[in-house]
């Protein structure tokens, strides 16, 4: 009787465990059309700084000040936004679209600064 207990037991373990489901957006996540908007920015901020665009900052100072204006910009602190993050990059599908209207939107800035200095 106590190993068809184990064996019941062990048969709803591996029923439970291999149940694949969708894991459910947390209700902290940042929505994709805000991760898009965020990480523009802090890609602008990125290849300000490796540029040497910000001022001279041999602590990071200035480099981190200019990440947390963006938190700021769009209402978030580092938590969500890492958190949001952390989610979207085990969800590949998602993250992929993300990173997809990232690049549009830089494309697309990039043709903007082009077309501007060429009017010059």
């Amino acid at each position: 009787m106590r190993s068809l207990g184990l064996i019941l037991f062990s048969l709803l373990v591996f029923t439970v465990s291999c149940d694949e489901k969708e894991p459910q957006a947390p209700d902290y996540l940042i929505t994709e059309e805000k991760m898009v908007e965020i990480m523009v920015d802090m890609h602008l901020v990125e290849t300000a700084h490796n540029l040497k665009l910000l001022p001279p900052d041999t602590t990071g100072m200035v480099y981190n000040e200019t990440f947390e204006r963006v938190y700021v910009t769009h209402e978030i602190t580092k938590a969500d936004f890492d958190s949001s993050l952390f989610y979207y990059s085990t969800q590949t599908e998602q993250m992929n679209v993300i990173y997809d209207k990232i690049l549009e939107q830089l494309y697309e800035l990039e043709s903007e600064v082009n077309a501007h200095h060429s009017d010059q």
